[in-house]
């Protein structure tokens, strides 16, 4: 069973790299050429592979554009899992967001980041499939400030929850947008800290 079970984590620790070996020659090629531009036959061959080799991975080019999102938005779980339980849910999403503030803590990051960003926002098909990717982020952080609360043996007012969480994200981008704009050097943690204290929810503390 242990042998079994170390061949399946290897699989998928191998599984992963191929992911994401695809996904990043895929946004280079969208960087390059645009999305709408770049075929999946394009990607598959900057990377030595078929086009149905590419379709193991991948299910369309849509998910290979997002495919660093979709890491992301693993890691904010696990961040948030590691919180403690009676930690304000504000307070939690800030630390959640440490997963944003330490990649961006990498200058190679930032600009494979706003890359990402740019032929996002010049693709409408693929804008609407990032912000579909945000909206279920937000509602799996949602449902996991919901369990949470009812394992402390409160019952959550999810309308509120649900605001608060939606608030958080807002305090994000416009971070991300102030350090991604600014001439004055502020950095990413600096800027998020003061715009969520700003913005803190009364039912927050």
């Amino acid at each position: 069973m242990t042998d079994m079970a170390n061949t399946n984590g290897l699989r998928e620790v191998s599984r992963r790299a191929v992911r994401s070996k695809i996904a990043q020659a895929a946004e280079e090629l969208f960087a390059v050429k645009g999305f709408d531009a770049t075929t999946v036959d394009d990607i598959a061959e900057s990377v030595g592979m078929s086009q149905r080799t590419f379709f193991r991975y991948f299910a369309s080019k849509e998910d290979a554009a997002l495919d660093s999102f979709e890491r992301q938005s693993d890691d904010f779980l696990a961040r948030l899992a590691g919180r403690p339980s009676e930690e304000a849910p504000w307070d939690s999403l800030r630390r959640v967001f440490d997963v944003v503030v330490e990649q961006c803590a990498d200058a190679g990051h930032r600009e494979r980041v706003a890359a990402v960003h740019r032929f996002i926002e010049a693709s409408p098909t693929l804008l609407a499939a990032y912000l579909q990717k945000m909206d279920c982020l937000q509602q799996r952080l949602l449902e996991a400030l919901v369990a949470r609360s009812s394992a402390n043996g409160r019952t959550a007012d999810e309308p509120v929850l649900r605001a608060v969480v939606g608030a958080a994200f807002a305090c994000l981008q416009a971070a991300l947008a102030r350090t991604a704009d600014s001439l004055e050097g502020e950095d990413i943690a600096t800027c998020l800290d003061r715009v969520m204290a700003a913005l803190r929810p009364s039912c927050c503390g």
